[in-house]
């Protein structure tokens, strides 16, 4: 389907190409190949948005169920210490009595055996009584009796009830140091207390340090109350509870096997900095195609916890992305491959156009250099009666005039063969000036008028300094001051450094005759229309990019030519001026 549409796009196109006189249809046809990429490209990329969306949306189910199974486990241990506490309520219920403390001990031994001891700090009861000090003495006996101990009540309290621990199994050191702790004098412990004797069922606290605690590294617990009531009168004797370490109830639910790849963190109550109990160790995973968390809540026995999940650095999606990134590669590769067919499709129609302009260029090329070689036929012939003038006035016999013309003409010729041997490809600057000199001074041609730094001229630089300087003689000869032997010529060159642009090569040539010059090589010198003076301003501002100056005086002429230097001398001078510098 996406090739025969592609195909009529790319027939649509080509009748385009035929109506080049439409601007619009000419603009379809030059962005075809672009045209195809895009469309190709944008379908495939719009594919593999789909497939990265709903592999991500499996992926995000996927985690969702290790997030409900994460808290389930936490809630199933939660379930089991809720049970274990009404299991000893139910025991004290069947006895009808609190039991003795060795009768405790073996009942809690065998609760011991199983896994929903894990995480729990202990079991134990205590006294509901009015405080004062015929309670404190029976709760100071009946530690006596219970484990031995000289201890009342603490700590000190202006409540009217107290609920002194008199019972608590295992008898380990660190429950040994809770018996006889006051928990309603404490408010978190005593609201979850008042909680449970009010509605007469199991009830969680809030988050506590625990008593059995080392204080120097304190955990957070909460723990779990239920009232126990006579059995004849109703009224309440005390409270069976539990106290848990939170870290231990987590991680006893998290760590069974599998172990799941996830972080996790929970509040008691709303998410505060003040509400926080639980936090996995390491980190959450930080890639870009993690899940996002998801929050759940917790009821703990009359409380709710918000349990927050997110995937651990150890996570790894359901659905490997991989596809995904195949199918956009595709799409690409694909997208190219017709962009390219279509080129070539468009590069058919486009030689036969070119071969055509290409013929057009060829024709004006040789009717440029027609007129080319006709100018300088007809400076040549010029700078040879202008150089047998100048001889013939300067020579007292024959055979001077005949020798000093050869030398000149041998100078011309020497000048055309400096230019023929280098290709074009690279000239000194002032061999190349010198040899066109020659041909207006002859063996007279004094050298101190050259003024400039060694100049090593590129390929295109030659060639436009070796067009300028024969124009320049040329005029010379014809009208300016080498058509007398007291004309002077001076000639200066340098590299001028600029602060606020690149180094500017400047030359200067400047001429002038002892006598005012005639009207009409005055104007022949300074006129800005004819073929020279427009092929000598081209090289030098179009090919150069620089500029040109002609400035007339009655007795010569000013040209100053400025250009980069780093568009006119060769890449190896270049370096050495930088490395100089």
């Amino acid at each position: 389907m996406i090739r025969s549409f592609l195909r009529r796009i790319g027939k649509f196109l080509n009748r385009i190409a035929a109506r080049p006189h439409d601007k619009i249809l000419a603009l379809f046809y030059r962005v075809q190949p672009a045209l195809v990429f895009f469309v190709v490209a944008l379908l495939g990329m719009l594919t593999a948005i789909a497939s990265w969306y709903t592999i991500d949306h499996a992926n995000r189910l996927a985690f969702v169920s290790i997030a409900e199974d994460a808290v389930r486990r936490v809630g199933d241990r939660v379930e089991n210490h809720m049970l274990l506490v009404k299991s000893v309520e139910a025991h004290f219920q069947a006895a009808g009595e609190v039991p003795s403390a060795e009768a405790f001990k073996v009942f809690v031994s065998h609760l011991r055996k199983t896994e929903q001891f894990s995480g729990v700090q202990g079991i134990g009861f205590a006294r509901y009584v009015t405080t004062g000090a015929s309670s404190d003495q029976a709760i100071a006996a009946e530690l006596q009796r219970n484990y031995g101990i000289n201890r009342k009540p603490w700590p000190e309290t202006s409540e009217e009830q107290r609920t002194p621990i008199v019972l608590l199994e295992p008898a380990t050191d660190a429950n040994m140091r809770a018996l006889g702790f006051d928990m309603y004098s404490q408010p978190i412990r005593r609201a979850a207390i008042l909680a449970a004797l009010a509605e007469r069922q199991l009830r969680a606290s809030g988050m506590v340090q625990l008593v059995q605690e080392n204080p120097q590294n304190p955990q957070a617990g909460y723990l779990m109350y239920t009232p126990y009531y006579a059995a004849n009168s109703g009224r309440a004797l005390g409270l069976v509870y539990a106290p848990f370490q939170i870290p231990s109830v987590f991680e006893s639910a998290l760590n069974r096997s599998p172990i799941l790849p996830i972080h996790v963190t929970a509040w008691d109550g709303e998410p505060s900095d003040t509400s926080l109990i639980y936090r996995s160790d390491g980190r959450p995973s930080d890639r870009i195609n993690r899940p996002q968390p998801v929050v759940m809540s917790l009821e703990v026995a009359g409380r709710s916890w918000k349990v927050e999940i997110r995937p651990s650095e150890s996570y790894s999606p359901a659905v490997d992305q991989t596809r995904t990134f195949m199918l956009a590669l595709g799409g690409l590769l694909l997208a190219g491959a017709l962009a390219v067919s279509s080129r070539s499709q468009q590069r058919t129609i486009e030689v036969g156009e070119a071969l055509r302009e290409q013929s057009e260029r060829a024709l004006n090329d040789r009717e440029l250099l027609l007129q080319e070689m006709k100018h300088r036929i007809k400076n040549m012939i010029a700078r040879v009666l202008a150089m047998s003038r100048q001889t013939a006035r300067s020579s007292t016999s024959l055979d001077d005039f005949t020798q000093s013309f050869n030398a000149r003409l041998q100078a011309m010729a020497s000048s055309q063969d400096l230019l023929a041997r280098t290709a074009w490809q690279s000239a000194d600057l002032r061999t190349l000036l010198m040899q066109e000199l020659r041909q207006l001074f002859g063996g007279t041609l004094d050298e101190a008028a050259l003024e400039g730094p060694d100049i090593e001229l590129n390929e295109v630089a030659a060639q436009a300094f070796g067009l300028a300087f024969h124009e320049l003689a040329t005029n010379a000869l014809k009208y300016g001051s080498a058509q007398s032997d007291t004309g002077t010529l001076e000639i200066r060159w340098q590299a001028e450094p600029s602060s606020t642009s690149p180094q500017t090569l400047i030359f200067s040539w400047r001429e002038r005759s002892e006598q005012p010059l005639g009207e009409k090589d005055s104007a022949a010198l300074a006129r800005k229309g004819g073929f020279g003076t427009k092929l000598l301003d081209a090289t030098m501002r179009v090919e150069l990019g620089g500029s040109l100056d002609i400035v007339p005086d009655s007795h010569g002429i000013d040209v100053i030519i400025r250009v980069p230097y780093g568009r006119v001398v060769t890449d190896r001078q270049l370096r050495r001026r930088v490395k100089g510098a």
